[in-house]
């Protein structure tokens, strides 16, 4: 069951208890149905990509494919480039953490220490003194005092959303950012599933995910939200399968709780391959085939 809540900074404690509470067991048998599933599904899918091309889906590609599958091939084209907006989740994330670590009494605070920290790193890389600095710190650097302002800006508006919305201290085994969820169709390293969480933590005997909605929620958030407990599962077993994804949408306020069991798992299965075949056609498309795969496909279904 999916349960709507609206978000406001008095509110931290009630998300909090919708998202702590008990979720039934479930069986390690259907998360191995469910990679057996995948495998036999997805590896067919591999196959038909173009010669050295690799395809690997997140939630923003299956959400792509699910809601306007006719631009997923204008995306592939499409090239990273810094900005404000694109940097904001990982100096926000950064913040967070010093937060939750006693590091740092406040999201403002936390982010200016973050970016403080990040021209320390590059100043050091360049000295030979550093393996790295944050891949954001030397466009950072970079950029004039106003426009470091408004990358500062973002980061703290982001950050205080995550931070206000949840009461953290009744949280436990609480990771902040932390490392993405992937998984490789096993035999076939060109096709893979990732998934990236805001914050994790533990739920009894199960995990709990908290995720950042990208848009305004519209009804067609609940395969993105089982997307995350779906790669979880399939990359860590069910040790780790999530009990709950919570989804959050700050900027209006919104809040969406859903509950992991095996009919959730098993239909979100079938949202990822339809989304893996729309994105194999759009490389098809972009690439080439190496076999004419895809007409083969469709003429098999």
């Amino acid at each position: 069951m999916t349960v709507g809540i609206s978000l406001a900074l008095p509110r931290a404690a009630a998300v909090t208890d919708a998202l702590l509470e008990d979720v039934p067991p479930l069986d390690d048998a259907v998360v191995s149905e469910l990679r057996q599933r995948l495998v036999t599904a997805l590896a067919p899918l591999a196959a038909e990509l173009p010669p050295r091309q690799r395809l690997v889906v997140d939630a923003y590609r299956l959400s792509a494919a699910l809601r306007a599958p006719e631009t997923c091939g204008e995306l592939l084209t499409q090239s990273f480039s810094p900005s404000p907006a694109a940097c904001r989740r990982a100096i926000g994330i950064a913040a967070v953490e010093r937060c939750l670590r006693r590091k740092a009494p406040a999201p403002g605070p936390a982010v200016a220490g973050v970016l403080a920290d990040g021209a320390h790193d590059v100043e050091l890389a360049a000295r030979g003194r550093a393996p790295a600095a944050p891949w954001w710190a030397d466009w950072y650097g970079s950029l004039p005092a106003a426009a470091q302002s408004v990358v500062a800006a973002e980061a703290v508006t982001w950050a205080t959303q995550l931070w206000t919305a949840l009461d953290w201290d009744r949280l436990t085994a609480t990771v902040v950012g932390g490392h993405d969820d992937w998984w490789t169709v096993p035999g076939h390293p060109n096709l893979a599933l990732r998934n990236r969480a805001e914050v994790r933590a533990r739920l009894g005997r199960r995990s709990l995910l908290v995720l950042r909605g990208r848009r305004v929620p519209d009804g067609g958030e609940r395969p993105e939200l089982a997307f995350a407990a779906l790669v979880a599962a399939m990359a860590a077993g069910a040790r780790a399968v999530p009990g709950r994804v919570l989804g959050l949408w700050p900027e209006c306020g919104q809040v969406r709780v859903l509950d992991i069991d095996a009919e959730t798992l098993g239909g979100v299965v079938d949202d990822v391959v339809g989304a893996v075949a729309t994105w194999v056609d759009a490389c098809i498309d972009h690439h080439g085939s190496p076999g004419g795969g895809r007409a083969g496909r469709r003429q098999a279904g």
